[in-house]
């Protein structure tokens, strides 16, 4: 056990994620994740000159969490995010769990060590009628053929980044103005009508031009996305689309840019106050619970004891 390299460990234990991933124990995004944090581990500890399972201690497992890398964009990030230090954490956790299981070492680097804070998350940002304004304005440049339009579009229709990137042309009904949601974790999959006719329009410009380059016999191309990839990649793809258009609109609801949560919340707001039913909101945005339909609607309806509901 002690003479365990980390690499021949590395190729057994992804073979046992190949296995639960196939058996339906462990999502396909989480094993992915495992395997690329234990790639980078196995590159680091090179660098150190660690070979062993057994030599990775809770110094050089810790110097991994914290140690620089590069963001989506290839810049250098002298100081992780703690989301990444947390995502490396899980992954070390994760590797050294399973081979603890295997009876490869007894080590468990990192797990006495206190855990990595969350912050508390971030309300939905306020956003105005004229930011919406704001974004379409920049998020038509350079449509059909960039994907900006096409994503704002969905998110104003109802859907969230984790089903725009999974929406073809395939999904957009023109006869009846709605859209299909194929829905993601916690959130059910539906219809979306397309009723804002500035959304109709950016869609079916989109989706020309898409049919227009594509091959006749393939499948139908995605609005948001340009190749096929995981559930995670896709909705980070789309969040990095809209990055994009809140960085040449500047919008910065309550002082910070704008997120997709916050156009998600616009449109809750704007249902809930037409219909003055938060089911409505739920429905349209697929939620499971209505408590949470609320809070994106800004709705207090359960005020403490001796409050007006908001």
């Amino acid at each position: 056990m002690a003479r365990t390299t980390l690499h021949a460990a590395f190729l057994r234990i992804i073979r046992v994620w190949d296995d639960a991933v196939r058996a339906g124990r462990m999502r396909p995004q989480t094993a992915e994740s495992y395997i690329a944090t234990g790639e980078r581990l196995l590159r680091y500890t090179t660098a150190l000159g660690v070979s062993r399972l057994d030599d990775v201690t809770d110094t050089v497992a810790q110097g991994f969490t914290d140690s620089p890398g590069r963001d989506r964009h290839g810049n250098i990030t002298p100081v992780p995010a703690d989301s990444t230090r947390r995502l490396r954490k899980s992954g070390v956790d994760a590797l050294f769990t399973e081979a603890r299981r295997l009876g490869l070492t007894a080590k468990a680097p990192l797990l006495d060590l206190p855990p990595i804070p969350r912050s508390a998350r971030r309300p939905v940002g306020s956003l105005t009628d004229d930011d919406i304004d704001n974004l379409r304005f920049h998020a038509e440049c350079g449509m059909p053929q960039t994907r900006h339009a096409a994503v704002l579009a969905l998110l104003l229709s109802g859907l969230h980044t984790g089903e725009i990137g999974w929406t073809s042309t395939a999904d957009i009904d023109h006869a009846h103005a709605r859209v299909w949601a194929a829905g993601a974790a916690r959130i059910t999959a539906r219809y979306c009508p397309l009723d804002d006719p500035w959304c109709q329009d950016v869609l079916d410009q989109r989706a020309r031009h898409l049919l227009k380059h594509s091959a006749p016999s393939g499948p139908p191309p995605a609005l948001a996305i340009t190749a096929d990839a995981p559930a995670h990649r896709r909705q980070s793809s789309v969040c990095t689309a809209f990055g994009e258009i809140v960085l040449h609109s500047g919008t910065k609801p309550d002082g910070r840019s704008a997120r997709p949560r916050d156009v998600t919340g616009w449109l809750a707001a704007k249902i809930f106050a037409e219909s003055g039913q938060i089911a409505d909101v739920a429905l349209l945005l697929g939620l499971s619970t209505l408590d949470g339909a609320a809070r994106l609607a800004g709705y207090n309806w359960r005020p403490a004891q001796g409050e007006a509901p908001a």
